[in-house]
């Protein structure tokens, strides 16, 4: 399922929502859609730069991840 309709089944609107990726492909989609991008690069198969570029934050690990990031606060 895309990230734009994940958002539509949801009722909310695209630029409400943050996508956690791990992909290139994942991470460029949900930037076109105007979603917040949370990128955690899988190791054995990293993400060239350009696409991490994209992201609004790139972390290390999922231990990283928390609501402040989600909600766009940090």
């Amino acid at each position: 399922m895309s990230s734009l309709e994940a958002a539509r089944r949801l009722g909310v609107p695209p630029d409400r929502c943050a996508v956690v990726e791990d992909s290139a492909n994942g991470i460029r989609a949900a930037h076109a859609a105007g979603m917040r991008v949370i990128a955690i690069p899988n190791r054995r198969f990293p993400p060239p730069s350009e696409s991490l570029a994209l992201a609004d934050r790139v972390l290390r690990s999922v231990a990283e991840l928390d609501r402040g990031l989600v909600d766009g606060a940090e």
